[in-house]
């Protein structure tokens, strides 16, 4: 049995997408970031960063997203994670999903949402997020230029979409117009359509309106 540790609406959905796009036999459990739950001993035993994703195996745990996720495509081979077989299309993904995790995520919505994590001087913390807030619309420029009329990379859905469809509704809450970026807003659309997009965001409290 695997266990996925979640928070919801963090890129931990794009792990707990791909589990039931495997059809994987799992359970998720949720932390709550907000009462703290990612700092208690208990979570801390599971994952000594304190954060999430953070999946048990029979074997031991594993985390951060891209670890997870080719767990789950060595495990199942099944779409919402990584292709497997042809080593340029993994390549091509694995280049979308280190660029989305690395730079989109990291250090363009982590300066955004949590300034603290670049500076304890909190003076520098609009600069930071101004500064944030520009990278993060060229990111968005360069994504949904990378948006056609059918997935991301490798002509079937991937993580890459997944982490496509989490940020946008990341750009919604944080007031960005994305009505700039209706090819990326296209490809969301795709996305929320999966039963599996669906069920993991059911679990999570979350609604499909959220990501339109």
């Amino acid at each position: 049995m695997l266990n996925l540790y979640y928070a919801p609406g963090t890129c931990s959905l794009v792990s707990h997408v791909a589990l039931h796009e495997a059809g994987a036999e799992h359970e998720a459990e949720r932390i709550d970031l907000m009462k703290g739950e990612h700092r208690t001993p208990d979570f801390l035993a599971i994952n000594p960063r304190g954060r999430v994703p953070a999946l048990v195996t029979p074997e031991g745990t594993i985390t951060e997203n891209l670890a997870i996720l080719g767990l789950i495509a060595d495990r199942f081979g099944a779409p919402g994670s990584i292709p497997r077989g042809d080593a340029f299309q993994t390549a091509r993904v694995m280049q979308l999903l280190a660029w989305l995790s690395g730079t989109v995520h990291a250090t363009g919505f982590g300066a955004l949402f949590r300034p603290t994590r670049f500076s304890a001087d909190e003076s520098l913390h609009p600069g930071i997020k101004e500064g944030a807030h520009a990278n993060l619309s060229s990111h968005f420029v360069e994504l949904d230029d990378l948006c056609g009329s059918g997935w991301l990379a490798a002509g079937d859905f991937t993580a890459a979409d997944s982490y496509a469809a989490v940020f946008y509704r990341w750009a919604r809450l944080a007031k960005f117009d994305l009505s700039l970026y209706p090819r990326w807003a296209a490809l969301v659309s795709r996305v929320v359509e999966r039963p599996s997009f669906v069920r993991a965001i059911e679990h999570e409290g979350l609604g499909v309106e959220q990501f339109a």
